[in-house]
């Protein structure tokens, strides 16, 4: 049970901190609604993630493993106009610090930068006058990070190529309030060097619900619904890892400062996991838009 434990604590651990953003975690409030055509934007996450708890389908684990997962991600973003539509190109690089705990056994830490995601959203409809959009965004995922096969579960990069493929709509309503839309697709290529062994995944999916509203002129509160199901996991063909059910809710405060720089803080709390580490920490975001 131990040995399904460990090799599902990371990547179940990092998949809401993976960058999403539209990934450099999971999308916050309002990050789907593009900024003018020609802007640039500078961001950095610093985030501090806890277990409480360790799953086996759905059964809490008695003396559970600890997880601690501290990171850091640079994320830039570039606007731009392609064929008469708002396109978002954008760059995320990661770098965590990875503790794992098991019950009788060392600790196992490892520290460096995580894999490179790129990606590019387009504004398949963009209305800012009736507040309403709905963008795609595929992003590509390589194997640039920090991997020991003997250290997979604490690794910083994952040794696999992938592929998320993001639809979002959000509408605006009243004077200052957004209900927003996610669906999340991601596709993994095979980790042949998995404590020597081959690691499959099949798909997972990610379904959000967002909504905010303005306190302030200059502040504004969201809230984040996040269900995730598929990644079924196989180690040379036998099952180790059954497909998700989690649950996740995030709560978050935005502040702009001034008109290029903004501060957010996000409280995210896993409701609900089926297998591997329910986790529950604090996120800071830092952008600075040119």
């Amino acid at each position: 049970m131990y040995a399904i434990v460990q090799r599902t604590a990371l990547a179940l651990a990092l998949s809401g901190v993976s960058v999403g953003i539209a990934h450099a975690g999971d999308p916050s409030a309002r990050d789907w609604i593009p900024a003018p055509v020609g802007t640039n934007i500078l961001a950095v996450y610093m985030m501090g993630l806890k277990s409480h708890g360790f799953y086996d389908q759905g059964s809490r684990i008695g003396e559970s493993p600890k997880l601690n997962v501290q990171g850091m991600i640079y994320r830039q973003m570039h606007f731009r106009e392609l064929a008469g539509k708002t396109v978002q190109y954008e760059l995320i690089v990661p770098g965590f610090r990875n503790t794992l705990d098991v019950p009788g056994a060392d600790r196992d830490r490892m520290t460096g930068i995580g894999d490179v995601t790129a990606g590019a959203a387009v504004w398949l409809h963009n209305d800012p006058e009736n507040r309403f959009w709905f963008a795609w965004e595929p992003f590509i995922t390589a194997p640039t990070g920090r991997y020991h096969g003997s250290h997979a579960d604490v690794s910083s990069g994952k040794n696999r190529w992938s592929t998320i493929q993001d639809f979002a709509i959000v509408k605006g309503f009243g004077e200052s309030s957004f209900v927003e839309g996610v669906a999340e697709f991601e596709f993994f290529g095979n980790n042949k060097n998995y404590y020597g062994q081959t690691l499959k995944k099949d798909t997972a999916i990610r379904l959000m619900a967002l909504v905010s509203t303005n306190l302030t002129e200059k502040t504004y509160v969201g809230l984040r619904y996040r269900y995730e199901t598929g990644g079924r996991e196989r180690v040379n063909g036998q099952t180790t890892v059954t497909r998700a059910r989690n649950h996740q809710l995030a709560a978050e405060i935005t502040h702009q400062l001034t008109d290029a720089h903004q501060v957010q803080l996000q409280y995210i709390h896993d409701l609900k996991v089926e297998n591997g580490p329910r986790m529950r920490g604090l996120q800071f975001r830092y952008a600075y838009a040119f």
